[in-house]
């Protein structure tokens, strides 16, 4: 018994460091991220909910001042996975899909859900103050991907 609690004890805290690393992965993504369109602006912010969840938002800026929501955001530690979860006004009855991160390295990582309509896979890039996204798959039976290239606010 004597050995078993120190061994139990070094592998508690190691899935704890492995956890709090993990959670601290994704932080590179946190901030207000901004296209500039004709009409006005896509804006994406990100922020740490807790120590398993980033919270995010995209909405529109008219030239107005207009504000108008797009989506709503997560990326989600769950089950031992990371998801990318996103919530698009007036699609899917306004429910979350989930797309299961299947990379992640660095400031980077793609997800995919395979299962959804469009878009498949949705992936995120930094690169120094700019924030690369993008989604893809087959829309209507045709390869399709939109590119969203976000700068610093």
């Amino acid at each position: 018994m004597k050995r078993i609690l120190p061994c139990l004890f070094i592998l508690l805290v190691q899935s704890a460091a492995l956890y709090s690393q993990k959670t601290e992965s994704f932080k590179w993504v946190v901030g207000t991220w901004k296209i500039n369109t004709g009409n006005g602006a896509v804006c994406e912010t990100w922020e740490v909910a807790d120590d398993s969840t980033l919270r995010g938002k995209s909405f529109f800026i008219k030239q107005t001042k207009d504000t108008v929501p797009q989506e709503t955001l997560q990326l989600a530690f769950r089950n031992g996975d990371w998801y990318y979860i996103s919530t698009v006004v007036g699609q899917n009855k306004n429910k979350p899909v989930s797309f299961k991160i299947i990379f992640q390295r660095g400031t980077e990582f793609i997800s995919e859900n395979p299962a959804h309509d469009f878009p498949q896979r949705i992936a995120y890039r930094r690169v120094k103050q700019q924030l690369f996204a993008s989604i893809e798959g087959k829309n209507k039976g045709k390869y399709s991907k939109q590119n969203f290239d976000f700068a610093t606010e």
